[in-house]
């Protein structure tokens, strides 16, 4: 069914590509990311509204400090607690294409490795590789000459592979087999929402984006059960080549995700960029956030620094 869908994206946007460009609407090559002046800036957390045929590519890396694992008695006492740090290396790409003049098809496709970096997380924690498939249709409502707003259908597909050698054991002393118990886990789940992204030029030097999404996605526990989700994101923007003639941007955002508990949707943090705006069609940055990475039930959550370098070509 994932791949069915991504080759019906695949073929609208092959076969409206043509038309679409031909129409010539004067948004191609970088355009539409401008409004009154101020050139927008791209960011992983925060959604923009553009329609534009783009394609980008992701590198990044980070590290949880403090993960906490306690040890418990029978009776549910704990006897004690490791403490250790966890790794993160990511890797992805995403492309858009524009159909006709105000829609547009999308997918990204990025994978994560998490690992533990000393004994007391490799023991605990293990490793997990997550793989992440996105697809998505957006439409622009409004463009003036200083704002933008589009809304979307968004649909997420995860697939995460885990290597527990603490939750192996704890599984073969509960069953009493080995056998029964299994070292690799594989979990997934499917997330959908509805979108809605906007974008306002204050000047040529200041903007503002801002995205909201609320929707469905599949408790990775309880296969077959549903339930809500949402996630909020605003970012300033701040250009200095308009009035410096300095081709160097800044960005500083909020995001956050419900429910808090949930890997794939809790995410929750400060935001920080640095980007290079010396081409129109073309812009490389890195983003780094500050992060509270979710965890399960009452455990306390992880803060975490991540940091990503994004690479965007416009058409």
């Amino acid at each position: 069914m994932k791949r069915i869908a991504i080759l019906v994206c695949f073929a609208l946007a092959v076969a409206a590509g043509a038309d679409a460009r031909a129409a010539g609407h004067g948004l191609d090559q970088g355009a539409e990311r401008h409004l009154d002046g101020h050139g927008f800036l791209p960011s992983f957390y925060v959604n923009d509204p553009w329609t534009a045929t783009t394609f980008q590519s992701i590198v990044g890396g980070g590290v949880a400090l403090g993960l906490e694992t306690p040890f418990l008695d029978p009776d549910g006492e704990v006897l004690y607690t490791l403490e250790g740090d966890v790794f993160y290396v990511s890797l992805g790409f995403g492309f858009q294409q524009r159909l006709g003049e105000t829609w547009a098809v999308g997918m990204t496709y990025a994978g994560v490795v998490r690992t533990g970096i000393n004994a007391a997380t490799l023991v605990t924690e293990g490793a997990n590789v997550d793989r992440n498939a996105n697809l998505w249709v957006k439409k622009r409502l409004l463009r003036s000459q200083a704002s933008q707003l589009s809304v979307g259908i968004d649909w997420e597909y995860r697939k995460t592979f885990l290597i527990s050698p603490y939750d192996f054991v704890v599984e073969s002393i509960d069953s009493g087999e080995i056998v029964e118990a299994d070292l690799l886990e594989s979990v997934k789940n499917w997330t959908a929402r509805l979108t809605v992204d906007y974008a306002h030029a204050f000047s040529p030097a200041f903007g503002l984006r801002a995205n909201a999404a609320i929707g469905l996605y599949e408790d990775p526990d309880a296969r077959g059960v549903s339930k809500a989700t949402h996630r909020a994101g605003v970012m300033l923007e701040y250009d200095l080549a308009p009035g410096r003639s300095i081709p160097v941007g800044f960005t500083l955002g909020y995001t956050k995700g419900f429910p808090e508990d949930d890997p794939g949707a809790g995410l929750a943090g400060v935001l920080v960029g640095i980007w290079y705006t010396g081409r129109e069609a073309f812009t490389i940055g890195a983003e780094t956030g500050f992060m509270q990475l979710p965890a399960e039930g009452d455990a306390e959550k992880l803060d975490a620094l991540l940091g990503l370098l994004t690479i965007r070509y416009y058409f």
